[in-house]
């Protein structure tokens, strides 16, 4: 006597297809956060390396006794460092994707005695729709950089 087979051994295309739909939602949905919280960590790592980077420009300006050029590209937000007299490069400091000097442009300046004009820089975050306030205070020794939810 034949064995009769049961229809029903596997999964319809409905369902393979449901499962599939499912499966490729949930990992875009994934990776899309993945990204988006790679650029916030991005954006976090970069004030600190911004920091670094002007206070080595205050240091070179005050062991050389010469001025230090600042120049922050408003469209990629990427800092560079120059001697002013030599206009040799120092350091760049690359800003992350999505982060953006607002207007107008920043052309900074450290004196030969390392001091600088006390201002406001305005950034924004695409990433978190967050502003940046960075502020150079007490000649531009010190900066302080907090997030905001607020436009400038």
């Amino acid at each position: 006597m034949p064995r009769r087979r049961d229809r029903r051994q596997g999964f319809t295309i409905y369902e393979s297809l449901l499962v599939l739909v499912i499966v490729a939602g949930l990992t875009t949905l994934v990776g899309f956060q993945v990204s988006h919280q790679r650029q916030i960590t991005a954006e976090r790592a970069f004030w600190p390396v911004w920091q670094q980077a002007w206070t080595a420009g205050r240091q070179w300006a005050l062991a050389h006794r010469t001025i230090v050029d600042v120049h922050i590209d408003p469209n990629n937000g990427q800092t560079t460092f120059r001697d002013g007299v030599t206009h040799r490069q120092l350091r760049i400091v690359k800003a992350p994707p999505g982060l953006r000097l607002l207007p107008p442009a920043a052309d900074l300046e450290i004196r030969r005695n390392g001091v600088s004009t006390a201002q406001t820089l305005w950034w924004h975050s695409r990433p978190s729709d967050n502003y940046w306030q960075q502020t150079f205070q007490i000649g531009g020794a010190l900066i302080y950089v907090e997030a905001t939810t607020k436009a400038p």
